[in-house]
Protein backbone atom coordinates (compact mmCIF):
# COMPACT_ATOMS: atom_id res chain seq x y z
CA UNK A 1 0.00 0.00 0.00
CA UNK A 2 1.32 3.53 -1.00
CA UNK A 3 0.82 5.63 2.47
CA UNK A 4 3.81 8.41 2.45
CA UNK A 5 4.21 10.39 -1.40
CA UNK A 6 6.69 13.00 -2.14
CA UNK A 7 6.48 14.87 -5.26
CA UNK A 8 10.12 16.89 -6.16
CA UNK A 9 8.86 20.41 -7.79
CA UNK A 10 10.23 22.52 -10.07
CA UNK A 11 10.82 26.37 -9.04
CA UNK A 12 11.65 27.48 -12.69
CA UNK A 13 9.07 25.71 -14.81
CA UNK A 14 5.07 25.43 -14.28
CA UNK A 15 4.63 22.64 -11.79
CA UNK A 16 0.31 23.19 -11.55
CA UNK A 17 -0.36 20.12 -13.94
CA UNK A 18 2.41 17.94 -11.69
CA UNK A 19 0.98 18.83 -8.24
CA UNK A 20 -2.58 17.69 -10.14
CA UNK A 21 -1.22 14.71 -10.89
CA UNK A 22 0.71 13.82 -7.63
CA UNK A 23 -2.60 15.06 -5.44
CA UNK A 24 -4.55 12.59 -7.96
CA UNK A 25 -2.54 9.84 -6.51
CA UNK A 26 -2.41 10.94 -3.04
CA UNK A 27 -6.18 10.74 -2.93
CA UNK A 28 -6.32 7.84 -4.73
CA UNK A 29 -4.58 5.85 -2.15
CA UNK A 30 -5.37 8.12 0.90
CA UNK A 31 -2.17 8.51 1.33
CA UNK A 32 -0.01 11.49 3.00
CA UNK A 33 1.55 13.84 0.34
CA UNK A 34 5.00 15.85 0.78
CA UNK A 35 5.61 18.47 -1.69
CA UNK A 36 9.44 19.37 -1.99
CA UNK A 37 10.73 22.30 -4.04
CA UNK A 38 14.86 22.36 -4.61
CA UNK A 39 16.54 25.56 -5.18
CA UNK A 40 20.42 25.12 -6.48
CA UNK A 41 23.20 27.94 -5.97
CA UNK A 42 25.35 27.62 -9.11
CA UNK A 43 28.51 28.00 -6.84
CA UNK A 44 29.11 28.79 -3.33
CA UNK A 45 29.53 32.44 -2.91
CA UNK A 46 32.50 32.32 -0.61
CA UNK A 47 34.63 31.12 -3.34
CA UNK A 48 33.17 33.43 -5.87
CA UNK A 49 34.64 36.75 -6.93
CA UNK A 50 32.59 39.88 -5.66
CA UNK A 51 31.02 40.59 -8.59
CA UNK A 52 29.60 37.15 -8.98
CA UNK A 53 28.74 36.50 -5.69
CA UNK A 54 26.33 39.95 -6.00
CA UNK A 55 24.72 37.83 -9.36
CA UNK A 56 24.30 34.53 -7.51
CA UNK A 57 23.19 36.08 -4.65
CA UNK A 58 20.36 37.74 -6.57
CA UNK A 59 19.72 34.61 -8.79
CA UNK A 60 19.53 32.67 -5.01
CA UNK A 61 16.85 35.07 -3.67
CA UNK A 62 14.98 34.45 -7.36
CA UNK A 63 14.71 30.96 -6.41
CA UNK A 64 13.74 31.08 -2.92
CA UNK A 65 11.11 33.38 -3.87
CA UNK A 66 9.94 31.35 -7.07
CA UNK A 67 10.06 28.24 -4.49
CA UNK A 68 7.34 29.88 -1.63
CA UNK A 69 4.70 30.32 -4.45
CA UNK A 70 5.15 26.71 -5.95
CA UNK A 71 4.93 25.55 -2.33
CA UNK A 72 1.84 28.06 -2.02
CA UNK A 73 0.68 26.35 -4.84
CA UNK A 74 0.96 23.07 -3.35
CA UNK A 75 -0.65 24.08 -0.21
CA UNK A 76 -3.64 25.19 -1.86
CA UNK A 77 -4.61 22.35 -3.94
CA UNK A 78 -3.57 19.73 -1.00
CA UNK A 79 -5.43 21.78 1.70
CA UNK A 80 -8.81 21.82 -0.87
CA UNK A 81 -8.84 18.14 -1.27
CA UNK A 82 -8.43 17.99 1.99
CA UNK A 83 -5.06 15.81 1.63
CA UNK A 84 -2.92 15.22 4.21
CA UNK A 85 0.53 17.13 3.38
CA UNK A 86 3.63 18.87 4.22
CA UNK A 87 5.41 21.49 2.18
CA UNK A 88 9.28 20.53 2.25
CA UNK A 89 12.58 23.02 0.80
CA UNK A 90 15.79 22.37 -0.11
CA UNK A 91 18.71 25.18 -0.61
CA UNK A 92 22.18 24.32 -1.47
CA UNK A 93 24.89 23.78 -4.44
CA UNK A 94 23.29 21.43 -7.12
CA UNK A 95 25.60 18.18 -5.84
CA UNK A 96 24.55 18.76 -2.48
CA UNK A 97 20.85 19.42 -2.63
CA UNK A 98 20.69 16.50 -5.12
CA UNK A 99 22.67 14.24 -2.36
CA UNK A 100 19.98 15.65 -0.02
CA UNK A 101 16.99 14.90 -2.06
CA UNK A 102 17.92 11.65 -2.79
CA UNK A 103 18.33 10.71 0.72
CA UNK A 104 14.96 11.99 1.36
CA UNK A 105 13.49 10.36 -1.41
CA UNK A 106 14.58 6.89 0.72
CA UNK A 107 11.96 7.31 3.34
CA UNK A 108 8.74 7.47 0.96
CA UNK A 109 6.71 4.88 -0.41
CA UNK A 110 6.56 6.92 -4.14
CA UNK A 111 8.39 9.87 -5.48
CA UNK A 112 6.73 11.44 -8.30
CA UNK A 113 8.83 13.90 -10.58
CA UNK A 114 8.50 15.78 -14.08
CA UNK A 115 9.62 14.29 -17.12
CA UNK A 116 12.77 16.55 -17.90
CA UNK A 117 11.89 18.60 -21.27
CA UNK A 118 14.64 19.31 -23.63
CA UNK A 119 12.37 22.32 -24.65
CA UNK A 120 12.25 23.69 -21.78
CA UNK A 121 15.06 22.88 -19.64
CA UNK A 122 15.04 23.07 -15.76
CA UNK A 123 18.33 22.98 -12.72
CA UNK A 124 16.28 19.57 -11.72
CA UNK A 125 16.00 17.46 -14.63
CA UNK A 126 18.96 15.81 -13.36
CA UNK A 127 16.96 14.56 -10.11
CA UNK A 128 14.82 12.02 -12.29
CA UNK A 129 17.85 9.68 -12.48
CA UNK A 130 19.01 10.49 -9.39
CA UNK A 131 16.55 9.46 -7.59
CA UNK A 132 15.52 6.39 -9.72
CA UNK A 133 18.62 5.12 -8.99
CA UNK A 134 19.54 6.39 -6.09
CA UNK A 135 16.35 5.49 -3.91
CA UNK A 136 16.05 2.28 -3.89
CA UNK A 137 12.07 3.59 -3.88
CA UNK A 138 9.65 3.68 -7.09
CA UNK A 139 9.68 6.54 -9.30
CA UNK A 140 6.53 7.86 -10.89
CA UNK A 141 7.65 9.82 -13.87
CA UNK A 142 4.74 12.73 -14.80
CA UNK A 143 5.09 13.72 -18.97
CA UNK A 144 5.55 17.23 -19.03
CA UNK A 145 2.37 17.34 -21.66
CA UNK A 146 0.37 15.92 -19.52
CA UNK A 147 -2.89 18.23 -18.09
CA UNK A 148 -4.80 15.74 -16.51
CA UNK A 149 -4.89 13.72 -13.11
CA UNK A 150 -3.31 10.38 -12.90
CA UNK A 151 -5.66 7.36 -14.00
CA UNK A 152 -4.89 3.97 -13.41
CA UNK A 153 -8.13 2.53 -15.47
CA UNK A 154 -5.39 0.81 -18.00
CA UNK A 155 -2.05 -0.46 -16.91
CA UNK A 156 0.77 -1.68 -19.32
CA UNK A 157 3.53 -3.38 -17.85
CA UNK A 158 6.99 -3.45 -20.01
CA UNK A 159 8.46 -6.96 -18.68
CA UNK A 160 11.52 -8.65 -20.08
CA UNK A 161 12.13 -10.94 -17.44
CA UNK A 162 15.19 -8.85 -16.03
CA UNK A 163 15.37 -7.86 -12.27
CA UNK A 164 14.41 -3.70 -12.68
CA UNK A 165 11.68 -5.18 -14.19
CA UNK A 166 10.38 -7.46 -11.57
CA UNK A 167 10.83 -4.67 -9.00
CA UNK A 168 8.91 -2.45 -10.64
CA UNK A 169 5.58 -5.04 -11.31
CA UNK A 170 5.80 -5.51 -7.28
CA UNK A 171 6.31 -2.09 -6.85
CA UNK A 172 3.01 -0.92 -8.68
CA UNK A 173 1.17 -3.81 -7.34
CA UNK A 174 -1.24 -1.12 -5.14
CA UNK A 175 -2.09 0.51 -8.90
CA UNK A 176 -2.52 -3.22 -10.60
CA UNK A 177 -5.09 -3.67 -8.03
CA UNK A 178 -6.75 -0.76 -8.70
CA UNK A 179 -6.58 -1.15 -12.31
CA UNK A 180 -9.67 -2.70 -14.46
CA UNK A 181 -6.81 -4.03 -17.37
CA UNK A 182 -3.88 -5.11 -17.01
CA UNK A 183 -1.61 -5.21 -20.28
CA UNK A 184 1.89 -6.89 -20.62
CA UNK A 185 4.25 -6.03 -23.29
CA UNK A 186 7.42 -7.92 -24.48
CA UNK A 187 9.31 -7.26 -26.89
CA UNK A 188 11.17 -9.65 -29.05
CA UNK A 189 10.65 -12.55 -26.68
CA UNK A 190 11.52 -16.19 -28.31
CA UNK A 191 9.04 -18.78 -27.89
CA UNK A 192 11.07 -21.10 -25.82
CA UNK A 193 11.47 -18.05 -23.50
CA UNK A 194 12.88 -18.38 -20.25
CA UNK A 195 11.00 -19.04 -16.88
CA UNK A 196 10.88 -15.50 -16.18
CA UNK A 197 8.56 -15.17 -18.95
CA UNK A 198 5.51 -13.11 -19.75
CA UNK A 199 2.84 -16.04 -19.52
CA UNK A 200 5.09 -16.75 -15.64
CA UNK A 201 4.16 -13.45 -14.96
CA UNK A 202 0.51 -13.73 -16.36
CA UNK A 203 -0.01 -17.11 -14.17
CA UNK A 204 1.99 -15.10 -11.04
CA UNK A 205 -0.68 -12.02 -11.33
CA UNK A 206 -3.67 -14.79 -11.64
CA UNK A 207 -2.24 -16.49 -8.24
CA UNK A 208 -2.68 -12.54 -6.91
CA UNK A 209 -5.93 -12.76 -8.69
CA UNK A 210 -5.28 -10.03 -11.43
CA UNK A 211 -6.02 -10.95 -15.03
CA UNK A 212 -3.33 -9.75 -17.80
CA UNK A 213 -3.25 -9.57 -21.31
CA UNK A 214 -0.15 -10.19 -23.56
CA UNK A 215 0.85 -8.55 -26.16
CA UNK A 216 4.58 -9.55 -27.85
CA UNK A 217 5.85 -6.90 -30.52
CA UNK A 218 9.23 -6.82 -32.80
CA UNK A 219 11.12 -3.99 -32.92
CA UNK A 220 14.89 -3.25 -33.44
CA UNK A 221 16.85 -2.10 -30.13
CA UNK A 222 17.15 1.69 -30.92
CA UNK A 223 13.33 1.85 -31.08
CA UNK A 224 12.13 -0.35 -28.64
CA UNK A 225 10.57 2.42 -26.83
CA UNK A 226 8.82 4.29 -29.40
CA UNK A 227 7.12 0.51 -30.32
CA UNK A 228 6.03 0.36 -26.29
CA UNK A 229 5.07 3.91 -26.59
CA UNK A 230 3.06 3.08 -29.80
CA UNK A 231 1.29 0.37 -28.30
CA UNK A 232 0.57 2.37 -25.41
CA UNK A 233 -1.38 4.92 -27.48
CA UNK A 234 -3.40 1.99 -29.25
CA UNK A 235 -4.36 0.32 -26.33
CA UNK A 236 -5.44 3.68 -24.59
CA UNK A 237 -2.94 3.10 -21.53
CA UNK A 238 -2.92 5.45 -18.73
CA UNK A 239 0.03 4.17 -16.90
CA UNK A 240 2.87 2.10 -17.95
CA UNK A 241 4.82 0.07 -15.63
CA UNK A 242 8.96 -0.16 -16.70
CA UNK A 243 12.25 -1.30 -15.15
CA UNK A 244 15.11 1.45 -15.20
CA UNK A 245 18.12 0.06 -16.70
CA UNK A 246 21.22 1.51 -16.16
CA UNK A 247 25.01 0.97 -15.75
CA UNK A 248 27.69 3.04 -13.15
CA UNK A 249 30.51 4.90 -14.61
CA UNK A 250 32.38 7.11 -12.45
CA UNK A 251 30.48 6.81 -9.31
CA UNK A 252 27.44 7.81 -11.94
CA UNK A 253 24.85 5.73 -13.19
CA UNK A 254 24.36 6.38 -16.95
CA UNK A 255 20.89 5.17 -18.75
CA UNK A 256 20.08 2.43 -20.64
CA UNK A 257 19.28 2.70 -24.14
CA UNK A 258 15.69 2.26 -23.92
CA UNK A 259 15.04 3.84 -20.29
CA UNK A 260 17.25 7.01 -21.88
CA UNK A 261 14.07 6.70 -25.07
CA UNK A 262 11.14 6.69 -22.43
CA UNK A 263 12.96 9.86 -20.67
CA UNK A 264 12.68 11.60 -23.83
CA UNK A 265 9.49 10.33 -25.31
CA UNK A 266 7.25 9.61 -22.81
CA UNK A 267 3.77 10.33 -23.05
CA UNK A 268 1.79 8.10 -20.60
CA UNK A 269 2.71 8.56 -16.87
CA UNK A 270 5.22 5.87 -16.12
CA UNK A 271 6.15 4.07 -12.82
CA UNK A 272 9.92 3.13 -12.78
CA UNK A 273 12.05 1.00 -10.89
CA UNK A 274 15.55 -0.17 -10.68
Amino acid sequence: MLNDISVLLPVDRPAGALIDCAASVATLFEAHLDGIACVYQALNPMIASEAAAVVMAAEYQTGVEQASVVLDQFEIVTRRLGIPHDAKSTFDVSYAATRTLTQMSRLYDLNIVAQPDRSNPSQTDFLSEAVLFGSGRPLLMVPYITQAPIKTDRVLICWDGGIPATRAVHDALPFLRKAKTIDIVTVNEKEDASEASSAALIAHLARRDLAATPYRITADTPNIHNAILSLAADNNSDLLVMGGYGHSRLREFILGGTTRGMFESLTVPALISH
